[in-house]
Order: C-alpha cells, then structure tokens, then sequence
C-alpha cells in the first residue's frame, strides 16, 4: 500500500490525481489529507505528496515546510512528489534534496533552461520582461538556475491537464472538493464530466464564429502581457469574437467556433487547448516547442497552429486557416485524435511511472 497525501482543490481533484483514480491503480493507495496522520500514525513506507507547498512565488521552502519535509524523508523510504503549479519544472525545484522523484505537468524540451535566471518561473514571462520590459513591479520574482544535475535527474513528466474532466463546471467541482476534504475523495466520481462522443464536425464551414478569442487577462503583468499583446492585435476585427460570458455559453460557443485562439496562462498549457480540441476546433496557440508535455496535442501543423510569440503571423495566419477549409478540418481532426488516442494510454503511463519508482529499489 502507498499513502498519497493529497492537497484537495479543483485542478488536483478532478485533473492531477485523475490516474489515481482508475479501477486498477485506486486500491494501492491509501488517500489522507492530512500530514499529521503522516507523521504520527502511517505505517506505510512509501508516500506519494501531490500539490503542496504551493506558494505563488518561487520563494524558498518556508521554514516550517522545510521542517515538515525533513520528518517525512526521516520517516519514508521513498517519497514522490507531483507539483501542481503550471510552470514548466521550475516550481519547487527547492524539494529535489528531500524527494526521491519530482514530477512536472510539463518540462523544458532544452535542459539547459533549467541553468538560466528566469523572471517570473517561465521562459515565456522572461522573454517579455527582457524585450518590453515588462514587470510586475513590487511583487516581481525570478526563478535562479544552476540546478544540481545530479538532482535535477530525479525531475521528470507525469501528466497536464488534458487528463480529467472536461466540460469543466464549477459548481459541481467545487462540491466535490469540498465532500473530498471531508474525507470522501471518492466522490468526485459523480461530479466529474466525460466527453465520450466526438465532435458533430470538425472546423466546418457551417460554423458561424470564425475565431473565439473570448480571453481574460490575468493580473500578473508579466503573465498576462502576450494575452493583452494577442488582444491589441485583433481589436476591432469582427472575426474575432472577444469579451466575456458564461461558462455555459463559452462551451457551446467553441462547439460553433472554427478556430480558438489559446494563449499561455500561468502556464503554457492551458484548459482552453484541450476544450478547443474536445470542440472540433482549430487550436491556434504560441509556439510550444520549448515544452515537453503529455497529452501532447502540439505538433506544428498537424493537431495546432503555432503562432509567434509577438503574434506577428497571426492575422495572415487566421486568413490563410479560415480560406481554407480542408485544412482547418484535417489539423482539428487530427488534434482530437491524438487526444484521445494518449488518453487511451493514461493508465499504461501511470503504471510504468510507478513501476520506475518501485524497480529503482526504493
């Protein structure tokens, strides 16, 4: 038995852990959320950790974290740790020394990224930062290479948020964190959404909304600058739809949308990728060849259309897609079945990532 002590919020819950879940992998795992059962009364000699210590900024371990940390790495042979910030492998790094895996929903394809000082945690924030000067002012914050490599080999990928629930819903979610904090992870079950059925078309003509660009910034400067950046591009072009409504509404609008324009949130990997491919959608997003990350639906021109981080092609990007048809269909087309055809390997993944633990002798 494996005791997984878990930080239950909506993208743990119903994306991170969704592998935990499963009807052949569930009973290897005894779920606590409680560190104090951990640490006085666990008999168990293996501890998977998913979603905590999650500070916003890239500061080090607090104190108490850092004490917490050390009782359990005296405790368990072996420790894993699933980060569930969206940075690509910069956040936590800290832990390394005190765990035996540490596992990202996506990592830089360059290794040598992890040596560089990288404003705000992303490669993408830091390359605003240093071509526009872009800052969050008082609350700005780096993330310091020079990584051990010794340690940096216990980093590795696990999975993004392409696996679990889509459509997404808040209020049900929420009230399935809530009976999980309770004591009852179990329960998401019966507020989890599947999408079992294909699209009805693919990127079709009959689609009346061209390009469903319906995106809010965020409040980090750096994060949101590409989101304004893409906004300022296509203000005023009525083929971009723009602005905001209900998650209802957003959701049928995608399935009447040829192309969706996904910018990078606080991470690459956004929700809105995967709603746009699961829509029948053309994805059209910032090149992310920078980035390894599973499900991968970012394969250039074949399931997305990557764009420039200055979103100097976008507009004769749009024109070229929406003039032609058969190409939008094939890329979307292909997009949703590589989606799910990894899906189809989740529980495989899973198991070999915990095989890895195990055979490694610990």
């Amino acid at each position: 038995m494996i005791t997984l002590l878990a930080y239950y919020e909506r993208i743990s819950l119903f994306h991170t852990m969704e592998p935990f879940f499963l009807k052949k992998i569930r009973p290897r795992f005894y779920f606590t959320s409680s560190p104090e059962y951990c640490l006085a009364k666990d008999k168990n000699r293996i501890l998977f950790m998913e979603r905590w210590f999650q500070h916003r900024e890239p500061r080090d371990l607090e104190p108490e974290d850092l004490e917490f940390i050390k009782k359990l790495r005296d405790k368990y042979k072996t420790i894993v740790f699933f980060n569930g910030q969206p940075e690509a492998g910069t956040n936590r790094l800290d832990l390394l020394p005190w765990v035996d895996r540490l596992f990202y929903k996506s990592v830089f394809s360059d290794a040598a990224n992890y040596q560089k000082d990288l404003y705000a945690k992303n490669l993408f924030a830091h390359y605003y930062h240093d071509k526009y000067g872009v800052s969050d002012g008082g609350t700005g914050y780096r993330y310091t290479g020079g990584v051990d490599d010794g340690n940096l080999k216990k980093a590795g990928l696990s999975w993004n948020i392409g696996v679990g629930s889509y459509p997404r819903k808040n209020l049900p979610q929420r009230l399935g964190v809530l009976l999980a904090r309770g004591g009852f992870p179990d329960l998401r079950s019966f507020f989890a959404e599947k999408r079992a059925v294909a699209p009805k078309d693919f990127s079709s003509p009959g689609r009346s909304i061209e390009v469903h660009a319906r995106i809010d910034p965020v409040p980090s400067a750096s994060i949101s600058f590409q989101r304004r950046l893409f906004l300022d591009l296509i203000k005023g072009d009525r083929r971009f739809l723009t602005g905001l409504v209900s998650q209802a509404a957003y959701y049928r609008e995608l399935e009447d949308s040829k192309i969706v324009l996904s910018p990078f949130g606080w991470g690459e990997v956004c929700f809105r990728d995967f709603e746009a491919v699961i829509s029948g959608s053309l994805l059209f997003k910032p090149d992310m060849s920078h980035l390894k990350t599973w499900p991968d639906v970012y394969i250039p021109y074949e399931t997305y259309v990557p764009l420039d981080w200055d979103g100097g092609d976008l507009m004769d990007k749009a024109l070229e897609y929406l003039e032609n048809d058969a190409e939008r269909e094939r890329i979307s087309k292909n997009a949703y079945e590589q989606y799910r055809s990894e899906l189809g390997k989740l529980e495989a993944r899973f198991v070999s990532l915990l095989g890895e633990v195990l055979d490694n002798g610990h």
